[in-house]
């Protein structure tokens, strides 16, 4: 089976011959490994199951090395988490600012011969495309979080229309993925969850976000391609509202603020989760025996009748014991053998 057979299995709810997994490595982790092993011959057993690329949000780095500015007029500062300094709406209005036309024919064109390249590799994968911070982040990356979630309870009429200004520039990007053959999924990237529960509550997704994601998500199945989302924390309240709107597959599946083996019983059927290896506490504190344990249990009982594809819930960052990479390495590489 080739690597996207593996992940076609799994959306399809059927069993592959193994598992298909992703382990994305940070560059000092990654350094730590080539010392470890006296080069990067360990690399090459690692299967990539899922080739990703996203439309560009055209940031351009600051003079100071301090962060970058974006296409959109947002300022972000790197503090290790990722925040916008200077936002292009600072009172809630639209009036004279322009959602950016970032999807040229230059970026269709560099997706298209990204996913070319991928379908003619012997070794191909599951080729997903689409945007990071567009909807939902996109909202608070130009208002700011507490501005944006104020508005949204009492200036319903400016977040309805920013909402759907978010929505309708998606549009041409969904049509512009969806006629290249060779992609697989359109992907969204959000973030709902906080560590207990959604960042806007439950009723606010209900409010503002689904119908609008249910309509972009519609598009794209319109289009032939499977629904690929991203939203960190604590999601288990909107899982029912998920599939009910259509997403097919949901990253990164993580253990620390939910209970990713009783999602698998309830909605397993319904849904793909992608990720699952906990990079808050099994990776960065557990033992490697641990790692070893919670990923064979996680493989046998989540991956049991499809629907899984595994990955460390975030890149393996600096704060991971070698041990720990290379457990988690060999019990992934390893399936079968």
């Amino acid at each position: 089976m080739t690597p996207r057979d593996r992940v076609l299995a799994a959306v399809q709810h059927t069993e592959a011959d193994i598992v298909p997994y992703q382990i994305r490595i940070d560059p000092e982790p990654t350094r730590r490994l080539d010392e470890r092993f006296g080069g990067d011959e360990w690399r090459k057993p690692i299967i990539d199951h899922v080739a990703k690329i996203e439309v560009t949000d055209g940031r351009v780095s600051l003079a100071d090395g301090s962060g970058w500015r974006d296409a959109w007029g947002c300022v972000w500062a790197n503090k290790g988490i990722f925040h916008t300094v200077q936002r292009p709406l600072p009172e809630p209005t639209l009036d004279g600012y322009e959602l950016p036309a970032v999807y040229t024919p230059e970026e269709h064109a560099r997706i298209q011969a990204f996913a070319e390249a991928n379908a003619a590799s012997p070794n191909r994968a599951f080729c997903r495309a689409g945007f990071g911070t567009t909807f939902f982040e996109r909202a608070w990356a130009l208002r700011g979080m507490e501005d944006l979630l104020i508005d949204m309870v009492g200036n319903p009429q400016f977040a309805d229309r920013l909402f759907d200004a978010l929505m309708e520039w998606h549009f041409p990007a969904i049509d512009g993925l969806g006629s290249i053959p060779e992609v697989d999924a359109i992907y969204f990237g959000d973030d709902f969850g906080s560590q207990r529960g959604l960042i806007m509550g439950e009723r606010w997704f209900r409010r503002y976000l689904k119908p609008r994601l249910k309509v972009l998500y519609e598009r794209a199945h319109s289009r032939g391609k499977y629904v690929f989302i991203h939203s960190c924390g604590d999601n288990t309240a909107i899982f029912p509202d998920l599939i009910e709107i259509g997403v097919d597959i949901f990253h990164p599946f993580q253990p620390e603020p939910q209970d990713i083996y009783a999602l698998k019983r309830e909605y397993g059927r319904d849904i793909t989760f992608n990720g699952g290896i906990g990079t808050q506490q099994l990776l960065p504190r557990g033992t490697s025996q641990q790692v070893r344990a919670e990923i064979r249990t996680m493989l046998r009982e989540i991956g049991k009748g499809g629907g899984f594809i595994a990955e460390p819930t975030k890149p393996i960052m600096s704060d991971v014991p070698t041990e720990n990479i290379v457990a988690c390495i060999e019990e992934l590489v390893g399936q079968g053998a």
